[in-house]
C-alpha cells in the first residue's frame, strides 16, 4: 500500500524557506547592480578625463608645431603672440585667406585667463586648449607668464648670464627701443618662444613647459 507521507528527497520547499531564499537572491541582486553601475560610473569617468587630457596634448602640440614652423614673430606679449607661418610653402604670407575655409598663415595664439584659475588658449579666436593656468608657486603666485621669448644673439647678453632676454634686446644700443614691450625691429632678433602653463580637469593638473625656437632662427 503506497506510503501517504512523501520522503525527504521527495518533499518540497516549505513557505519559510522559499521566502528566505527569495530574500537572499534580492540581497544578491541588488549587491550585484550597485557594483556593476559603480563599475560603468568609473569607466565612463575615466574615459572623459582622458579625453580631455588628449585634447590637452593635442592642442599644446599644435601650439609647439605651428609656432616652430613660424618664420617670424609680428606681436609677442606675455598672454598672446601672433607668427607668420608659410603653409602652403608658396614664399609669401596670406594674412586672410581669399578662401573662408581655408588656413590663416599669419596666426595668434592668446591665453585667456580665468578668476577660477581654469581659462583657455586660442588659435585666432577658437578655444584650443581649456583649463588652463599659468605654473603656480606654493604661495599661488604665477612663477612665470605663460609665454616668454628670448634670443640666441649672445653679443646683448648684457648680464653676461648666458641668455638674453626679451628685456635685453628692449634695452640694446642700436637695437631696441627701451621702451618696456618686445615690438618694433625687436621681435625679429627674437629665436626662441617658452611656453609653460598648467592644465586641470577636475582635481587632475598636468604641466606643460617647452622652448621652441623659430624656424627662421635655426
Amino acid at each position: 500500500m503506497p506510503s501517504s507521507f512523501a520522503t525527504d528527497s521527495q518533499r518540497g520547499f516549505t513557505l519559510i524557506e522559499m521566502l528566505v531564499a527569495m530574500g537572499l537572491f534580492a540581497v544578491v541582486s541588488v549587491g550585484f547592480y550597485t557594483v556593476m553601475f559603480s563599475v560603468s560610473s568609473g569607466s565612463d569617468r575615466t574615459t572623459s578625463v582622458s579625453g580631455v587630457s588628449q585634447e590637452a596634448r593635442l592642442g599644446f602640440n599644435r601650439l609647439v608645431r605651428d609656432t616652430r614652423e613660424g618664420q617670424a614673430l609680428r606681436s609677442a606679449q606675455s598672454s598672446s603672440y601672433s607668427v607668420d607661418i608659410d603653409f602652403n610653402g608658396n614664399g609669401s604670407i596670406q594674412p586672410t585667406p581669399a578662401d573662408p575655409s581655408g588656413d590663416y598663415e599669419r596666426v595668434r595664439f592668446q591665453f585667456n585667463p580665468s578668476s577660477n584659475r581654469r581659462g583657455t588658449v586660442t588659435l585666432n579666436g577658437e578655444v584650443l586648449m581649456r583649463g588652463v593656468d599659468c605654473l603656480r608657486d606654493g604661495s599661488g603666485n604665477c612663477r612665470q607668464p605663460v609665454f616668454t621669448y628670448s634670443s640666441g644673439r649672445l653679443e646683448y647678453d648684457s648680464n653676461k648670464n648666458g641668455s638674453v632676454s626679451a628685456g635685453e634686446i628692449d634695452q640694446a644700443p642700436g637695437v631696441g627701443n627701451n621702451n618696456g614691450a618686445l615690438d618694433g625691429d625687436e621681435l625679429g632678433f627674437i629665436s626662441e618662444v617658452t611656453i609653460a602653463m598648467q592644465v586641470t580637469e577636475d582635481e587632475a593638473t598636468s604641466e606643460f613647459f617647452t622652448q621652441v625656437q623659430l624656424r627662421n632662427q635655426r
